[in-house]
């Protein structure tokens, strides 16, 4: 298939094979090269006295509008604050972004800078230090018998949306980490619930104040106060 030449490589490959005498339709079978493109490299070779290569001719199309310096502003702010927008970016920067349209941000922040937009990832509620010590916890106990068993309270929370979701997107890089704190929102308002059993039955509901965490002093408070 015919295309255009855009480096001096490609120039070099066509004189080389012109200066081994080879036809003009064989050049252009070989490199790819249009034949009416390899007929003025020839041609703009020969003006030049056979002693130097052509120059690869200016592209065609219009300029960019935004300059590096612009899109390296564009990118140190977005990789600060990876939740801007589009339209944020232009707003924040009015002197270097005023001619231009939102359109053409967007397409710099993914066409040039490389950035693509995703659906913020939750926040991971397990951390690898927690997963290994349930591991632990696993196996430091496997050896009980079934009597010490029934002796134990099993107690936990859980965390219930009263909101809804406030989900939001984000710019990163491709193939980096969605669970970065940059790249995460946070949780919703919610209410804390925790709820025990035993061997012998299920304990009852209780509902946290708001902002109450569960830490080992409030357990330890909550469990004097419903056994005594």
């Amino acid at each position: 298939m015919s295309r255009r030449i855009t480096t001096r490589d490609d120039i070099a490959a066509v004189i080389a094979l012109y200066k081994a005498n080879h036809v003009l339709r064989e050049i252009s079978a070989q490199t790819g090269v249009a034949l009416r493109v390899v007929q003025n490299l020839v041609k703009r070779f020969r003006d030049l006295g056979e002693d130097e290569l052509p120059a690869p001719l200016p592209k065609s199309g219009r300029p960019k509008l935004l300059s590096p310096r612009t899109l390296k502003v564009i990118s140190r702010q977005v990789r600060s604050n990876p939740s801007l927008t589009a339209r944020e970016v232009k707003e924040r920067n009015p002197r270097l972004l005023g001619h231009v349209s939102l359109r053409c941000v967007q397409q710099a922040l993914h066409d040039d800078l490389g950035f693509k937009s995703f659906c913020a990832h939750r926040k991971p509620l397990l951390t690898k230090k927690q997963k290994e010590n349930r591991v632990k916890f696993c196996k430091k106990y496997e050896v009980w018998d079934l009597e010490t068993w029934r002796s134990v309270l099993w107690s936990d929370e859980a965390t219930f949306s009263v909101t809804g979701s406030n989900g939001g997107r984000a710019y990163r890089p491709p193939h980096s980490d969605a669970h970065l704190p940059q790249y995460t929102i946070k949780h919703p308002a919610s209410l804390v619930v925790w709820a025990s059993f035993t061997y012998y039955g299920v304990g009852e509901l209780v509902i946290l104040p708001k902002n109450h965490l569960m830490n080992q002093y409030n357990y330890l408070e909550l469990l004097n106060r419903k056994t005594s």
